[in-house]
């Protein structure tokens, strides 16, 4: 600790040094003559506990006290005024300016060590309080940069899951798309060969109107050649083409559209999401773009009946709420797929209208899920797929978006043996500061 005395008379330094001294106080002790002197050693010192004569030539103590709590630099520093004088004007202004005690001259060394060991102590808290704000701050910027780390880990691990359910659909995705495509194929194959025989039926009426225009035929070479157009009709089923046309073309559009939409919803669900991007949408529209994704998944071994009631658009992130469905959706085709059952497997998804929410129920008949299991479902990384099968981010990740992200909820029940249901709940009004 280090303290330095000010005051512009010898004796009264001196004396206040040796009662320090005599008392064996943990410190180091400098002396000033004056008020400039003293701002002087401050800008090369460090000083702890500063006492100040009010009373000196030149800069008054209470002008030096000014000077000194005016430095941010020194504000901490512990001052107590030395002083004579008994006007409580002069000890008003100096506690006003900073000052926190006062020692009365001439010296009683038992008073003054008393208030000196008062100001040691004060300032050894107050420095003991700044280390600790500072490790305090410290350990806040390592929390900051922690959080962030944490938030950009999670953002990743988000992607990582999307990308492993676009790996389990991709190759049922790419046989949904296979098949439309096929049919477009093979019907645009159909309509080259179609159009080659219109062609040779328009160059034959084409060869008698030329006939009919040469004046040169007669009435039988016209009738001949007007019957081998009609066979030809016939022999090439002409009338049947003329009606195959238009279901041909219509299913073609057909299938292009079915694509155009299988496409859509892949890549609405794999591109990169912006976690503030919200709008209105219908959560129905998005069930049914869900299913698309998982219908190869299902359509051999399961019935997936929709329920869907007339529900108003709510505010919410599209890929979000994607997301969530095409985990639970996947869980369930999933877990009714592992029991390898004769019988088909039924999923019955429900939506409607409940006062202030919109409820979505996706209901199985698969195993179900034992109650010790059920109470860690939503836990980060927890699984009970084979490893390598599942990163046990898929129920974790959907409950952040429903009720941290969404301000909505989701539940699960389930019985072991009859099935599960997930129970999905998002405000109708939400702000969009909510995001």
């Amino acid at each position: 600790m280090n303290i330095l005395i000010v005051d512009d008379s010898k004796l009264n330094l001196q004396m206040a040094k040796n009662i320090i001294e005599e008392n064996k106080l943990d410190c180091e002790i400098a002396l000033c003559n004056s008020g400039n002197e003293a701002l002087e050693y401050l800008n090369g010192n460090k000083v702890d506990i500063i006492l100040l004569d009010i009373v000196m030539p030149g800069l008054s103590g209470i002008d030096v006290l000014k000077k000194i709590k005016s430095n941010d630099e020194f504000k901490d520093i512990q001052i107590i005024m030395f002083t004579s004088i008994t006007r409580k004007e002069a000890l008003k202004e100096s506690f006003e300016n900073g000052a926190v005690d006062f020692v009365n001259k001439p010296i009683e060394p038992t008073e003054f060590i008393a208030r000196i060991k008062s100001a040691m102590r004060e300032r050894k808290y107050k420095l003991s309080l700044k280390e600790n704000l500072d490790v305090i701050a410290n350990q806040n910027e390592e929390l900051v940069k922690l959080n962030k780390e944490l938030k950009e880990t999670q953002y990743y691990l988000v992607q990582k899951e999307k990308l492993i359910a676009i790996g389990q659909l991709a190759a049922g995705v790419a046989h949904e798309i296979n098949n439309p495509l096929g049919f477009v194929s093979s019907n645009t194959e159909t309509l080259s060969k179609y159009i080659e025989k219109f062609k040779r039926v328009m160059k034959e009426y084409n060869e008698l109107v030329d006939t009919i225009d040469d004046k040169g035929i007669s009435n039988g070479e016209i009738t001949s050649k007007i019957e081998e157009i009609k066979n030809n009709q016939k022999k090439l089923h002409i009338d049947f083409i003329i009606e195959d046309l238009d279901i041909l073309l219509s299913d073609t559009f057909k299938g292009i559209d079915r694509v155009k939409k299988i496409v859509e919803s892949l890549r609405n669900f794999a591109r990169q999401d912006d976690q503030k991007e919200s709008s209105y949408h219908s959560i129905n529209d998005i069930i049914e773009e869900t299913l698309l994704l998982t219908k190869n998944e299902s359509k051999y071994t399961i019935d997936i009946r929709k329920h869907l009631e007339e529900i108003p658009n709510i505010l919410c992130n599209k890929t979000q709420i994607g997301q969530v469905l095409l985990n639970v959706i996947m869980n369930a085709v999933q877990a009714i797929n592992g029991e390898n059952r004769e019988e088909r497997g039924q999923i019955n998804i429900y939506t409607s209208k409940d006062q202030d929410y919109i409820t979505c129920k996706i209901i199985d008949n698969g195993p179900g899920i034992e109650k010790e299991v059920l109470d860690k479902i939503f836990n980060p990384f927890f699984t009970t797929k084979e490893i390598g099968k599942g990163t046990g981010l898929g129920l974790s990740i959907s409950y952040d978006i429903i009720v941290n992200k969404h301000k909505g909820d989701i539940t699960v029940d389930s019985e072991v043996g009859k099935g599960t249901m997930f129970k999905i709940k998002l405000p109708i009004n939400r702000n969009s500061e909510d995001s």
